[in-house]
């Protein structure tokens, strides 16, 4: 049609790394935050066959629920502790829109027939996401930042705490 514009497709999230710590409020702040996640994965039983990961669910500067690996029944994600978690408290109506801090990049597929935690993630609104190393290939050919971005969602890659978020799998990488 004449005069008609093309529609865009969905929105497609950014992509950001952060390789040096600036001293800005923002790299503190996802620092110190980042750091309460590493203490969630080392919560997390060591076994051969998973990583140990930690998240948390941030609004503003309040945490909203953390997760670690296997916290919950079931072979469950720290991505997917963090969210049950978060519905059941009275700030559950925070999750949409907040931030999501996590050791290690959200899953995009589960052998165990869950939902992958890149997919429960968009679809709790979460806008930002704070990895802090993408996933090894020790299991899996992970592609949770690439699913997060077609969602819309923005990451952003701390990647200046990589090994200390590698620590709790040490076991798993040596």
């Amino acid at each position: 049609m004449a005069g008609s514009t093309p529609q865009s497709g969905p929105a497609r999230g950014t992509y950001r790394v952060i390789a040096s710590d600036d001293g800005s409020e923002e790299v503190e702040a996802h620092m110190a935050f980042m750091e309460l996640a590493i203490q969630q994965a080392h919560l997390a039983r060591p076994i051969d066959t998973a990583f140990n990961v930690g998240s948390l669910l941030v609004s503003g500067r309040q945490i909203i629920a953390t997760g670690y690996s296997r916290e919950l029944p079931g072979n469950t994600h720290a991505v997917q502790c963090a969210l049950t978690k978060a519905k059941s408290t009275r700030q559950a109506g925070l999750v949409r829109g907040c931030v999501l801090y996590t050791t290690m990049e959200p899953c995009s597929h589960r052998l165990s027939g869950s939902a992958p935690c890149a997919a429960g993630i968009a679809a709790a609104g979460i806008a930002l996401v704070v990895i802090g190393v993408k996933e090894p290939a020790t299991f899996s050919n992970c592609q949770g930042v690439a699913r997060l971005l077609e969602a819309g969602v923005d990451v952003v890659h701390l990647q200046i705490l990589e090994e200390r978020c590698l620590r709790p799998n040490i076991h798993l990488l040596s």
